[in-house]
């Protein structure tokens, strides 16, 4: 069967593994049921063995003299992946770099499973991952950005302007979701933020924040051209009576997200209609 549109998922910060996906993956496909999800190009973008580097050696050094093992972990881990992002990005082989060229080499890939055609594409980032698939968008939408895959030329014999160049560029983007997204947190020092350009007349950018997340925000406030481009959603994350008696009402929902049932319904209606 033809695939009809692409979905991609980017994981957030922190010691990840790489079937990191499996459990939004199998409740989405139940959502939009077996025939929709046969028409979709799944693909799931990993790149926290980029980052990580010495995190489990530094950690093992310092774990007889720490408490608070599980949340110092997941600090240690996710906030060494944020600046070893940002650190000396423009160098040739950086973990900007290299991160990039992954998500560069996922469009490819969906880009052959729908036919090499401008197909619909949805993307769904969690933490950290929304700052990654960003700052891919921004740098994609710039003649010369300073750093990442589109700061030289490719060469890899894709015409400028082509419909697979367009295809990895996003302007076939239609819905970016993004779930406990810290943006703020790498643009709050500037005094001119401004958002990515709406790749095309049909996108829509959904950003779910649990108010007692600390690491997920909404992103409306930050500039006009955020509060113009993107739909704040407020969600309960990790809900249910379990759930708001150990994680919900604390900073531990920041993992809840792609668990939310709000979430799940809302990436499913939208899957339905562009499929």
């Amino acid at each position: 069967m033809q695939k009809k549109l692409a979905l991609l998922t980017l994981h957030g910060m922190g010691e990840t593994l790489p079937k990191y996906y499996v459990e939004i993956h199998d409740m989405i496909k139940q959502a939009v049921g077996n025939s929709t999800w046969n028409r979709i190009a799944f693909q799931p973008l990993y790149y926290q063995d980029i980052l990580q580097g010495s995190q489990a050696e530094i950690f093992d050094r310092m774990r007889d003299q720490i408490d608070w093992m599980k949340l110092r972990k997941f600090l240690l881990y996710g906030f060494s992946d944020a600046a070893s992002l940002e650190y000396r990005k423009d160098a040739p082989g950086s973990p900007y770099a290299e991160t990039q060229k992954r998500i560069l080499k996922a469009m490819d890939s969906v880009f052959e499973e729908v036919g090499r055609t401008a197909a619909p594409v949805v993307i769904v980032a969690q933490s950290l991952g929304c700052q990654v698939i960003s700052s891919y968008i921004w740098d994609a939408q710039h003649p010369k950005p300073s750093s990442g895959v589109w700061s030289a030329p490719l060469g890899d014999g894709v015409a400028a302007g082509s419909v697979q160049d367009q295809f990895r560029r996003m302007q076939t983007v239609q819905r970016l979701y993004t779930t406990g997204c810290n943006i703020p947190i790498f643009v709050a020092g500037h005094k001119n933020i401004v958002a990515i350009k709406r790749p095309n007349p049909a996108f829509k950018w959904h950003n779910f924040f649990d108010e007692d997340d600390v690491l997920g925000w909404p992103l409306r406030p930050l500039s006009p051209s955020y509060e113009q481009l993107v739909e704040d959603i407020p969600v309960n994350a990790g809900g249910g009576l379990l759930g708001t008696i150990v994680k919900s009402w604390n900073p531990f929902s920041h993992e809840q997200y792609w668990r939310d049932s709000e979430v799940i319904d809302h990436l499913a209606r939208t899957i339905k209609a562009l499929v």
